[in-house]
């Protein structure tokens, strides 16, 4: 089996700054906390607008989806019922044999 030159490099001579790597770090974990707070202000603000928003309307939230559930219930209802009846006054026609 041929060497390849990945096993030839001399990892003894790797060897990163650790200074650099200890700044590195810390930056990048300053700049996570940048975002987290970032990320939370967003969100806070869009909660606070969406709330304001619904409460400016007439009928709340919690009644439009609590009517719209009602009529999907009346819908899926009709459905069912207008299916077994369907099924039950089918007739089958007879079959013409030549």
């Amino acid at each position: 089996m041929a060497d390849s030159a990945f096993s030839k490099i001399s990892w003894t001579e790797f060897r990163p700054d650790q200074g650099r790597l200890t700044a590195g770090a810390v930056l990048t974990g300053a700049g996570m906390l940048v975002a987290a707070a970032g990320v939370g202000v967003l969100v806070f603000e869009l909660v606070r607008a969406g709330r304001t928003w619904t409460g400016s309307w007439e009928v709340p939230p919690t009644e439009l989806a609590s009517r719209t559930f009602h009529q999907a219930q009346t819908a899926a209802q009709s459905a069912a019922h207008a299916g077994r009846d369907a099924w039950t006054s089918y007739q089958e026609s007879p079959v013409e044999r030549g």
